[in-house]
Parts: C-alpha cells; sequence; structure tokens
C-alpha cells in the first residue's frame, strides 16, 4: 500500500493497542480517552483493541469503552466477538515448531508459557516450576485458572497447535535467544519493559502479527485497510502501523517505532491516543454531522 503524508479522508476502522498507548501509566483510561473514543463512535468509526493480551484481561477494558465488536489478541493470534465471546479468528503455530521453541527457552533456563484456545477456555499450559522466576510467578498468580504444568516434552509435543509461546525473563536472556528463535518458522517479536515488569518474547505462526489481524478484521468489516488507523507504542505494534493507512506511534515509544509510523502524537501520560482522535480520525471524518472541530474537547 503506498503511503502519503496526509492522513486518510475517511478513517472507518480504528484499532488501539492497550498497554503504553490507550492506558496511562496508572494503567487507567483517562476521561479525555475515553471521550474521544465515545466521539469517533458516535461518528461511525469503529474502534477495536489490538493487543498483545488475552480476552480475560481484555474484555473489562472492552467493556468500559462500550466496544461491540470483535477485539484483536494475543498480538494477532486470536479474534474474539465481543461481548459474546466467540472465536471469529485464530492463527496458531504448528506444535512442533512450538516445541522447538520450548526446547531452546528450556536450554536457556526460561520457563516456556504456552497460550491455547480451547472453544472458549483460554487456557495456558506451562513446564514444572524449577524455571519459574518472579516475572512467571506473578503471570500465574494473576491468571491461575486453566493452567497446567506439564514435563517439558510434552508442553507442545503431541498436543494442539498453540496460539503462541511466550517468554518473561531478562531483556539480556531475551537477546541471547533470538538468534536460535530466528531459525525456526515462525514470526517472533520483543517487548522490553512488559506489563509483569520484565522483557517478553512472543513466538507465533510465521505469518502472525497485529497487522495480520487487523487485516483479517478489516476483510471482516469490509473496510479497505487505507481507512484504518492504528495506534501503538511497541515492537509489537510496528506490522500494524506499517500496514494500515495511518499508523500513529506514542510519544515515548522507541525510535524504531516512531521512525516507521506516519505521525508521532504526544505520550500516553499527556492522552496521546485522545490528541491522535482528535487530530486524524474526527479531522477526516468532519463532513459528518457532528464536526469534531464544533465539540468541546479537553485537549
Amino acid at each position: 500500500m503506498e503511503k502519503t503524508n496526509m492522513p486518510p479522508q475517511d478513517i472507518r476502522l480504528l484499532a488501539i493497542d492497550i498497554d503504553g498507548t490507550l492506558l496511562n501509566p496508572q494503567k487507567h483510561v483517562t476521561p479525555c480517552t475515553r471521550t474521544a473514543i465515545q466521539a469517533a463512535q458516535q461518528q461511525g468509526i469503529i474502534v477495536t483493541l489490538a493487543t498483545a493480551r488475552r480476552y480475560i484481561n481484555t474484555a473489562p477494558i472492552a467493556q468500559e469503552l462500550g466496544i461491540t465488536i470483535p477485539v484483536i489478541l494475543c498480538d494477532g493470534a486470536l479474534i474474539i466477538e465481543h461481548p459474546d465471546g466467540g472465536v471469529l479468528h485464530r492463527q496458531v503455530i504448528e506444535a512442533a515448531v512450538a516445541q522447538q521453541a520450548v526446547e531452546i527457552l528450556v536450554r536457556h533456563g526460561v520457563q516456556p508459557v504456552v497460550h491455547h484456545i480451547n472453544g472458549m477456555i483460554e487456557e495456558t499450559w506451562t513446564g514444572l516450576s524449577e524455571y519459574d522466576n518472579e516475572w512467571v510467578t506473578e503471570y500465574f498468580a494473576t491468571f491461575p485458572d486453566h493452567m497446567q504444568r506439564l514435563p517439558y516434552i510434552a508442553c507442545c509435543t503431541g498436543q494442539p497447535d498453540p496460539l503462541r509461546v511466550v517468554a518473561f525473563t531478562s531483556e539480556e536472556i531475551v537477546h541471547r535467544l533470538i538468534p536460535e528463535i530466528s531459525l525456526l518458522d515462525c514470526a517472533w517479536n520483543m517487548t522490553r519493559r512488559g506489563s509483569y515488569g520484565t522483557a517478553e518474547l512472543t513466538i507465533m505462526h510465521t505469518a502472525c502479527s497485529k497487522a495480520s489481524g487487523v487485516q483479517a478484521l478489516a476483510r471482516q468489516l469490509a473496510i479497505p485497510l487505507e481507512q484504518v488507523m492504528a495506534i501503538g507504542d511497541n515492537n509489537n505494534d510496528i506490522e500494524m502501523l506499517q500496514s494500515v493507512g495511518w499508523g500513529v506511534a506514542m510519544g515515548q515509544a522507541p525510535d524504531n517505532v516512531k521512525a516507521i509510523a506516519d505521525v508521532v502524537t504526544t505520550s500516553n501520560a499527556e492522552d496521546g491516543v485522545a490528541l491522535a482522535i482528535e487530530r486524524y480520525a474526527l479531522r477526516a471524518s468532519s463532513h459528518a454531522p457532528s464536526n469534531s472541530f464544533n465539540r468541546a474537547t479537553c485537549l
């Protein structure tokens, strides 16, 4: 898709990352951001979430924002209807490849976290506790339901294809893992500091990313990618920001994320999402009866 330096004239779908983007540093949706999202919805713009999170900790945020369309989860590996909860789309990684990733992690002393969707139940499979660290311990304590501990050889071997394999460990260890993971038939992304206070490495199907999730949802809604705007802040947002008609990076995003975006907004401590919606999504839809420039704004 050929890019221009101007936002589309008619943005019809808005995909927003959650952590570091939608949420402020205190992990809240600010009143300004909520107001901007509601204004977009009132003008007929479809708003969804595109996140590394699972449905269990995404659904409450979607509910808070009045989102009633599918949400993109697990870095694009899963799309779930909200609020009904049905699976609209999944993109799994072959179990044999996932097992290779598990074995690489174990060789480096890293506990693999394997995510599955079984019907509508989100499951976590992992190894025995010998490689637990403070970060996975916190993660397992946060999501204790539907967790299984298995011998490492059985984490993926002979099992259904999982959505992804995740490692919670130090950035130094992630950098040691990447050369070996890169040799596998997979896609991967690294977050330097995730929600659990450490680096995260996610291993997925070779064609899977938030971009593939946005593309699948846009097809379902019959919306061209040129009419999609996405907002994100981290490495796992890069493909998404590049693939849509207008990609917006948050002000605190790393330089490599800012470099590929069409524009950079303010940080998540400064209502960057609200500012981006007002400036680009509502500006592009200014022909609608409720003109954003005539509305009171908290920016």
